[in-house]
């Protein structure tokens, strides 16, 4: 009987990760297609339990999308074991060119994990509006979001910092309220405990409802992205925005246009100041005196 093969810990916590994975998956396609439902849709009233709805497009049309979208995170993230399974074993033995090699590919594979996720989440919305398969989904909002790298680079900042505020006023609102419901307790000796729990379980309970605004974000962002792609506002090609963010597209659309014409403005003003350094740098003085100035000094 050979020796048994002990695996380490983090083999059995990547397993689990990747089941959770494939389920926050199926949750953000889910919610995704409640918010295509709702944008793809010109008369809004006609829409009619999309969560439900969207909950069976995935268990029923795409949970081979999910499946191989979490796969691939998965992996990622078995890669990452293995090479901190290596780090740990020959931590000893190591030479510091070979330490640092594996702690550059851990950041490499660290920051491709999140590339991926969010390409994944993407993909999963463009597949919940268009049914296309995984790697054609990816593909295009690749595209899209490629075309609209400003206006992404806006929203993510923008949206990233409005989600931090409510979380933010969500833990702080549960602390105050625990501070005044416990402070007067005669049988608790030390209310800061309680407060502290209450606070860690009030940013996850808001972690995880914001995530649904989160989504719905990307989502419309995405919708809206091939709404102007397909559309241009004619009879016949009417958009299925509406008319308030409309007028949000209208304003992004002057702002960047004015932005980039600045830019443009700036970078001529700045060639036309070179050609002038130039220019006077060339200037060099005569050889010979001015006759003029010869006669007005002999005078």
């Amino acid at each position: 009987h050979g020796r048994p093969v002990v695996f380490p810990k983090q083999w059995y916590q990547r397993r689990v990760r990747g089941g959770t994975e494939f389920f926050l998956a199926c949750h953000e396609m889910a919610i995704a297609g409640a918010f295509v439902q709702f944008y793809w849709t010109r008369d809004k009233r006609k829409v009619h339990f999309p969560v439900l709805r969207g909950i069976w497009w995935v268990f029923r049309y795409h949970l081979g999308t999910v499946a191989f979208g979490s796969c691939i995170i998965a992996i990622i993230q078995l890669i990452r074991t293995i090479l901190a399974y290596i780090q740990n074993k020959t931590k000893d033995s190591q030479s510091e060119f070979v330490k640092y090699l594996l702690l550059c590919l851990q950041c490499c594979l660290w920051c491709f994990e999140k590339i991926m996720k969010f390409i994944n989440r993407n993909a999963y919305i463009y597949t919940a509006f268009k049914g296309s398969a995984f790697c054609t989904s990816c593909k295009k909002v690749f595209g899209l979001l490629l075309s609209n790298v400003v206006r992404v680079g806006v929203i993510n900042c923008v949206g990233m910092f409005i989600l931090f505020i409510g979380k933010f006023l969500v833990v702080i609102v549960t602390a105050i309220l625990g501070y005044f419901m416990m402070k007067n307790d005669d049988d608790l000796y030390f209310w800061a405990i309680p407060v502290l729990i209450a606070s860690i379980f009030a940013f996850a309970v808001a972690h995880t409802f914001f995530s649904v605004y989160e989504i719905g974000i990307d989502a419309i962002f995405i919708c809206f992205a091939e709404d102007e792609t397909k559309n241009d506002g004619t009879p016949g090609r009417e958009y299925y925005m509406s008319k308030n963010l409309m007028e949000w597209v209208d304003n992004s659309g002057e702002a960047i246009k004015n932005l980039r014409r600045k830019k443009k403005q700036q970078k001529a003003q700045a060639r036309v100041g070179k050609s002038n350094d130039v220019a006077s740098s060339k200037q060099t003085t005569p050889m010979y005196p001015d006759l003029n100035e010869m006669e007005m000094t002999d005078k």
